[in-house]
This record gives C-alpha cells, sequence and structure tokens, in this order.
C-alpha cells in the first residue's frame, strides 16, 4: 500500500497555488470593486498598470474555483468509469461515493459547529447564528456545488464507459460551450435589465464548474493517450499562451481605463478566459514529471493540499472577522504611503498567503487529530 508520496506532486502543489489564489482574490475583492466604481480614496489603484494588476488578481477566484473542479474530475470520472469498466455495481458506486462525501459533509459541519460555539458562547461572529442560515448555505455554496458534483461522479463515469471516446468528447464539449453562450446572454440580459438575470446567472455559475468537472476528465484522456514529452509540451505552450492572452487583455483593459469591462471578464459564469487558465494550468501540472527530490518538500505539499476544503470552510464562516480588517489596513496605505498601490498589492497579497497558511495548519492538525482518534 503506498502512502501519500503515491499521489501526483505536481497537481497537489496546483491545489496550493489554487488555494493562495483564492486567498488573494477575497482580499482585493471589495477593493477591486470600490476601484471600478471610482471610490476616491482607491485611485493610486484606478491608474495603470495597477488597475490591470487587481483586474489579474480579480481573475483568479474564478480560477481557482474552476481549477478544483478540473482537478476533482481529472481523477474522478476516470475512476468511476473504469470501476464501471472492471463490472462494479451501482451499490458499490455508492458506497465510494459516499466515503468521498464524507470528506466533504463531515469537516464542514465540524467547522460550522464550531463557529456556531464560537460565536454563541466565545464571542459573537456576525451573522453566524441559529436563527440565520446564509452562513452555512449560500455562504457556502461552492462547497455544497461541489459535494452534488462528486455525487454526479458516477453517472458521469457511466457515460464515459458507455460511449465512445469521440462521441463522450463531442458531447461535453458541446455542453460547455452551450453553457458559454447561456453565460454570456445572460450577462448581457442583466447589464441592460438591472440586474434582473443575476440569480440566473448565479445558477449558471453553478453549471460552469460542473463544466470544468467535466473537461478536467477529459484533460485526464489527454494526458494518458498523448506521449508524455509531447504531452508536456502542449502543457507548457498551453499555459505560456493563455497567460500572455491574459496580460495583454488586462494590460489593454487597464491602460485604456475599461474596468468595468474588467470586472465583467472575471465574472465566474462569464469569464472564458479564467476557465481556459484553469485548464492549461491543470494541463501543466499533470504533465509535469513528480521530482524524487526532497520527500519532506512533497510531504508537506500534500499535508497543505489536503486541507483546501477546511481552508475554504474556515476563510468563508470567519470573512465577516478578516475582511473588515483587511479591508481598513489596504485602505488605511492608500492614504498614508509614498508608493501607495505598490505598497497595497504587496501587503494585500503577502498577508493573504500567510493567513491562507495558518488555516491550511489549522485544517492539516485536525484531520490528523481526527486519524488518530479513528485508529483508536
Amino acid at each position: 500500500m503506498q502512502p501519500k508520496a503515491a499521489r501526483n506532486i505536481p497537481i497537489e502543489a496546483l491545489r496550493l497555488v489554487a488555494v493562495a489564489g483564492i486567498a488573494v482574490f477575497h482580499t482585493f475583492q471589495w477593493t477591486f470593486q470600490a476601484v471600478c466604481v471610482g471610490a476616491v480614496e482607491y485611485a493610486p489603484l484606478a491608474m495603470s498598470p495597477y488597475s490591470g494588476v487587481l483586474g489579474f488578481i480579480n481573475l483568479l477566484g474564478c480560477w481557482a474555483n474552476e481549477v478544483f473542479f478540473m482537478i476533482s474530475g481529472y481523477f474522478l470520472i476516470a475512476s468511476a468509469a473504469s470501476a464501471w469498466d472492471g463490472g462494479a455495481t451501482w451499490k458499490s458506486q455508492m458506497q465510494r461515493t459516499a466515503q468521498r462525501l464524507g470528506k466533504v459533509i463531515m469537516p464542514t459541519a465540524f467547522y460550522c459547529l464550531a463557529a456556531l460555539a464560537w460565536s454563541t458562547v466565545v464571542s459573537p461572529i456576525p451573522d453566524v447564528t441559529l436563527n440565520t442560515h446564509y452562513w452555512y448555505t449560500l455562504g457556502l455554496e461552492f462547497i455544497w456545488v461541489y459535494a452534488a458534483t462528486v455525487f454526479m461522479a458516477p453517472w458521469f463515469g457511466l457515460a464515459k464507459s458507455r460511449l465512445s471516446q469521440k462521441t463522450y468528447t463531442t458531447t461535453v464539449i458541446a455542453v460547455g460551450i452551450l453553457v458559454f453562450v447561456v453565460n454570456g446572454y445572460l450577462a448581457a440580459m442583466s447589464a441592460t435589465s438591472a440586474g434582473e438575470f443575476s440569480w440566473l446567472q448565479k445558477l449558471m455559475s453553478a453549471t460552469t464548474y460542473v463544466v470544468a468537472f467535466l473537461i478536467g476528465g477529459l484533460l485526464r484522456d489527454v494526458t494518458n493517450t498523448m506521449n508524455s514529452d509531447r504531452a508536456g509540451a502542449l502543457g507548457m505552450r498551453s499555459l505560456a499562451a493563455v497567460l500572455v492572452l491574459t496580460a495583454i487583455l488586462e494590460g489593454e483593459l487597464s491602460f485604456t481605463g475599461k474596468l468595468a469591462a474588467m470586472a465583467t471578464l472575471s465574472y465566474k459564469s462569464t469569464s472564458l478566459i479564467s476557465f481556459a487558465l484553469a485548464a492549461a494550468s491543470l494541463l501543466f501540472a499533470a504533465t509535469r514529471r513528480s521530482a524524487s527530490g526532497n520527500s519532506r518538500t512533497a510531504g508537506a505539499i500534500v499535508t497543505l493540499s489536503t486541507a483546501t476544503l477546511g481552508f475554504y470552510v474556515m476563510q468563508s464562516l470567519t470573512s465577516s472577522l478578516w475582511r473588515p480588517v483587511f479591508n481598513t489596513l489596504l485602505a488605511n496605505i492608500l492614504v498614508s504611503q509614498n508608493s501607495p498601490a505598490v505598497m497595497c498589492i504587496v501587503t494585500g497579497t503577502v498577508i493573504s498567503i500567510v493567513f491562507a497558511l495558518a488555516l491550511l495548519t489549522i485544517d492539516a492538525a485536525r484531520s490528523l487529530i481526527a486519524r488518530k482518534l479513528k485508529r483508536q
């Protein structure tokens, strides 16, 4: 039996990069919105190239969420299809799915109960009470959409197993194109009707994550069927090309002051550039050869990457505590420093990564304690 070292270290490292992306995105989320609406105190960040850097940061939230779904699709769809081909029954598939869902739901329930207990007994956490529900429903929307997608993995695997490779691939790509066409239409309609279709955009965002899951499964086919050297070259070139395209796009919008377009570009259901960047990132990571270097480094990467879900839940549940502090800190920098824009971006990035590491470490410790108690 192989331990954690058997994991794909480059893909686990990509999870951590995505965590950092989520953390930095959330730190600058309000700042970016303030820049886009022309808030006077945020004027230093509205100038080029700083607004372009903020625009790129604002893409990271959508990019990271899609990376998480693609990575799961990369492994789970292939696993389910292989099980069907090996004669698996619905009972065995549902048992495996229940085990996976347990790894999502149990930590989430633990942190929800911990947050509620802290808010009730120790110190109030705004909006985390027995009488409110947003904090554990839509506040954790990403988690519940992810759980629902994991639940559908056996059906996706069954389709992959029963259909020809060409038919399955064509169907997934067609569904993906259709979803983004609908996303674009809803975004246009919402912009001309004072946000009337925003609830449909929210629903389509969840659908887009499911498409990311399916595309992750297709990327597994690419890495399985293509020569490793060729796949590696494709991964590197794809990522470089999308990064260059993203930089050019954000730079152009920043230089011309089209901040509203920059905000629209990064909305999670319409950000085709984020989707492409997520796919290229996974292809790049999946085609890297795992280095046989420092096993401790590899172990640390795996340990922290498995705490991704815990990080997301803790960050969401405590956002009403840390977000005002971060926003105030960044706002104060903008009015008190000689190079406010640079200092604001650097400081916000550093505190985001430190905060993310702290939450990852907390969940890694929780997981270690839980495993020890289970053995006993």
